[in-house]
């Protein structure tokens, strides 16, 4: 398997969540490719995924390609990427076996503070997620065949999904 293409910048993470920059980026990459594989990857399906990440590679996203990667996959991604760091970010497996890390001056959080940080990126994530299925009624994408099971009916302004079978 070949090197995946990572479709945000480095600093779109550590800008727009709590992620500080000075966090080494190889302790979030993985956290960056399971959101595009497990997240994105199925609510796009593969055929519009494959399009965003060749267009992207290529520099040529345009119209509304380049809309929907713009509004909706990069804070997707973004949010995406920080719920999975956020939930496993202050642990490290090493030879010496798994270690939780503290600063001098810093004190440990609870697991329900790190609940809350965990649901408050899903949160945002499932708006952009819905914001996105709303936007994808609206515009023709011909690569996009509503995959993976991602079902959504609007009631009364709620927009209702059923199934994930991805």
């Amino acid at each position: 398997m070949g090197l995946q293409t990572i479709l945000i910048k480095q600093d779109q993470l550590t800008r727009n969540t709590i992620i500080g920059g000075n966090v080494d980026p190889d302790r979030y990459l993985q956290a960056i490719k399971a959101c595009q594989n497990l997240l994105i990857k199925p609510l796009l399906g593969k055929t519009l995924y494959d399009k965003i990440v060749s267009d992207f590679e290529s520099n040529s996203l345009t119209g509304l390609y380049a809309e929907l990667f713009n509004d909706y996959v990069t804070g997707m991604i973004v949010h995406g990427a920080a719920e999975i760091y956020l939930s496993q970010g202050a642990y490290m497996v090493t030879n010496n076996g798994i270690t939780k890390g503290k600063a001098d001056n810093a004190d440990s959080v609870t697991k329900e503070e790190v609940d809350y940080l965990v649901e408050a990126s899903r949160k945002l994530y499932r708006l952009y997620e819905e914001q996105f299925l709303i936007w994808i009624k609206i515009n023709t994408i011909p690569e996009y065949d509503k995959p993976c099971g991602v079902k959504h009916k609007t009631y009364g302004g709620w927009l209702i999904k059923k199934g994930r079978n991805c």
